[in-house]
């Protein structure tokens, strides 16, 4: 346990980690509402509801995020402020609250087994009990959120969840929770120790990078990326034999083996007018890399 804060500067609300930070919004209590005074910065304009601009400070890093004000009605006696913010701080807070995430899934994997919200998260609490907050503050002078991932639960794998929560498999698992179609699944670049630790990766458009040569490839595979990067002929008849980094994206399951051919095609070109090319393409040579592909479109 960890002890309590020395560092809080504002009135602060302990916020029980729940699926609605993982959502984008938390409602604000209404005990909160009164002592940060939100009426008097977030006023009833004299429509439904209102949506104000106001910052996030989370860590070293500012967001922009909303309040949303719903005054009363006849149906609905009470009025609500809640918090809302945009998808790069959800994917931070689900970073900083591992274990809470993965039980959120765990959560609507059995809704869509046909339980209940409440009986589900009940159920998944008493199975995995263990809670975790976030301090939320209010700095009346900024308009600003302040938020503090403070108590929180060590993952009982700390490696393993931290490759799993950036990974495309768990990407897939909430895409076929919550979205109606497929999205291509974006990753950063990492070395290339980390490709070991790689799962669900299959059906990309992949990009290798030699830092010490200045050489920059593109590649499309079917097969799990692991198998194909652990192919040493292959990058290496591919002209990039001592890569030092990786990226890909990750394509939907709709988009088959021509369409992917053709997305790869289409990125080589485009790389090949930025960077100087086999295939002496113009390029703005917008750095001294060079794009090794030997097959681009003319």
């Amino acid at each position: 346990m960890s002890i309590e804060r020395n560092d809080i500067k504002h009135l602060m609300w302990r916020k029980k980690v729940d699926s609605s930070l993982f959502k984008g919004e938390s409602v604000v209590p209404m005990a909160f509402v009164k002592q940060w005074e939100l009426k008097n910065y977030f006023k009833d304009n004299g429509k439904n509801s209102s949506l104000w601009p106001v910052q996030i400070k989370f860590g070293s890093k500012i967001y922009e995020g909303k309040v949303f004000y719903r005054p009363p009605t006849q149906a609905r006696s009470s009025e609500q402020h809640k918090i809302i913010y945009q998808d790069d701080l959800i994917e931070d807070l689900k970073k900083a609250f591992l274990m809470s995430h993965i039980r959120w899934l765990e959560v609507e994997l059995r809704k869509q087994d046909g339980k209940r919200a409440a009986e589900a998260t009940r159920e998944t609490e008493r199975e995995t009990p263990f809670w975790e907050f976030l301090d939320i503050e209010f700095d009346k002078d900024k308009k600003e959120f302040i938020f503090t991932a403070y108590f929180k639960q060590a993952a009982y794998f700390p490696e393993v969840f931290r490759h799993l929560i950036g990974s495309p498999k768990l990407q897939q698992i909430e895409g076929s929770i919550f979205n109606d179609f497929e999205n291509i699944i974006n990753q950063d670049w990492k070395e290339k120790d980390q490709l070991v630790t790689e799962l669900g990766a299959k059906n990309v458009i992949y990009f290798l990078l030699d830092e010490v040569n200045k050489l920059i490839y593109v590649g499309e595979t079917g097969q799990d990326l692991k198998v194909r990067l652990s192919d040493r002929e292959h990058y290496k008849n591919a002209g990039i034999p001592y890569w030092t980094h990786y990226r890909f994206e990750v394509l939907p399951s709709s988009i088959d083996t021509k369409a992917r051919r053709e997305l790869e095609n289409m990125t080589i070109r485009a790389y090949a007018t930025l960077f100087s090319n086999t295939k002496d393409i113009n390029s703005f040579n917008i750095s001294s890399y060079k794009l090794v592909n030997r097959k681009i479109r003319n």
